[in-house]
């Protein structure tokens, strides 16, 4: 009798985690209430080949939301082989937005470090009128405000570059939004030099397990020492968010993690 009953739990929590991962969030926080906030819609962490949300269902989030920028901060692919799949979601999703993206470590490992061809993975990118921040920044304007967008690139590998990321901001800027894929990133930007930084990489444990379990097995970063592993947090003066992503590692699954859409309201 309890054989049949643990089963039947095993698979009743696999088949809640199985929809889970299909059960789209989409977040929205306002650092400004003002009618005419410029408007940043954030993905990361797509994870294509174990990406469960339906495509329609993405893709009906962000033209409902109607952003005036979309910026991706990495984890696309796994192999080179799921170049093209990316791709196509690419061409599905991303409409006349103005879209902003930088990498995160997956991609890189996919090509074995080969700087050649993810040079060719990002020229794709780029035909599509994409623009990729590797380490710098773009400045962007709206009803007279100017915000400075910086992308700076993955922590893990030391691909990164913050001072050369800085470089070329506007100075008459009312914000500087950075973005990057290992929020670690925060720890080392000088105080004052970015007002907000989002981030992804710890699909917000993905799997939920007690005692915070699904970190400290499967997690070196120092902000989950920290405890911070999703959401919004201020560090060093900065306004930080960590994403859930939208896709998954390992198993197609999630459990009190759902995927996510973040929609920023900037002052």
């Amino acid at each position: 009798m309890w054989l049949y009953v643990i089963i039947f739990l095993m698979l009743s929590g696999l088949l809640y985690m199985s929809f889970e991962a299909r059960w789209l969030e989409v977040k929205r926080i306002f650092f400004s209430k003002k009618a005419d906030s410029l408007k940043v819609l954030h993905l990361s962490d797509i994870h294509i080949h174990r990406l469960e949300v339906d495509y329609k269902k993405i893709k009906s989030a962000i033209d409902s939301e109607n952003p005036d920028i979309i910026i991706m901060s990495g984890d696309y692919i796994e192999k080179p082989g799921h170049v093209e799949k990316f791709l196509e979601f690419l061409d599905y999703i991303r409409g006349t937005h103005k879209i902003y993206f930088c990498f995160g470590n997956h991609d890189y490992e996919a090509f074995e470090k080969n700087d050649k061809l993810l040079e060719e993975f990002a020229e794709r990118i780029e035909k599509r009128g994409i623009e990729i921040l590797h380490n710098r920044s773009a400045c962007i304007e709206k009803n007279s405000k100017k915000y400075n967008i910086i992308g700076i690139a993955d922590i893990r590998y030391s691909h990164h570059d913050i001072g050369q990321a800085l470089e070329d901001r506007c100075i008459d800027a009312v914000a500087n939004i950075a973005f990057s894929h290992n929020p670690d990133v925060v720890l080392e930007i000088p105080e004052g030099k970015v007002d907000y930084l989002f981030c992804g990489h710890f699909h917000g444990g993905q799997i939920w397990a007690p005692f915070d379990l699904e970190f400290k097995l499967l997690r070196d970063e120092k902000l989950c020492k920290l405890g911070i592993k999703r959401g919004l947090h201020k560090i060093n003066g900065m306004n930080l968010y960590i994403s859930k992503g939208l896709g998954n590692v390992c198993f197609p699954l999630r459990f009190m993690s759902r995927p996510e859409i973040t929609v920023f309201y900037m002052p």
